[in-house]
């Protein structure tokens, strides 16, 4: 999360042209970084649970699941989160610098429109 968090800041801050831009910068970093971070947060909260199972039915219905996954054979989903193709998409397939991008876009765009509506009511 540090190197995201390394990476959405300089990028957010690469949109900065002057003082009042600071501020803005800031807010569109926070913004994505909380969302981002408490999302992963709550993938480890689920995750440690999982691996923490009581012996019982639960647990054998986890090591049932993840048995193709522990004898290499192909599988196409795992409770296992980090080895599960759609958890690794998500938690490293994610592109901070992209996301933060977006966020100055949909900024610009907001802004656009408003000096359109200011404009048009002149």
């Amino acid at each position: 999360m540090a190197v995201e968090d390394g990476a959405a800041l300089a990028e957010s801050l690469e949109h900065v042209l002057g003082q009042e831009d600071l501020g803005r910068a800031l807010r569109i970093f926070e913004t994505n970084r909380v969302k981002r971070s408490s999302q992963m947060q709550e993938a480890s909260l689920v995750n440690g649970k999982l691996w923490h199972f009581p012996d019982g039915a639960e647990q054998e219905a986890r090591d049932a699941a993840m048995r193709p996954e522990v004898e290499g054979r192909h599988f196409i989903e795992s409770p296992n989160q980090w080895s599960d193709p759609v958890t690794q998409t998500w938690a490293y397939g994610y592109d901070t610098v992209e996301e933060i991008k977006k966020a100055w876009d949909d900024l610009d765009v907001d802004v656009k429109r408003k000096r359109l509506v200011i404009g048009a009511s002149l």
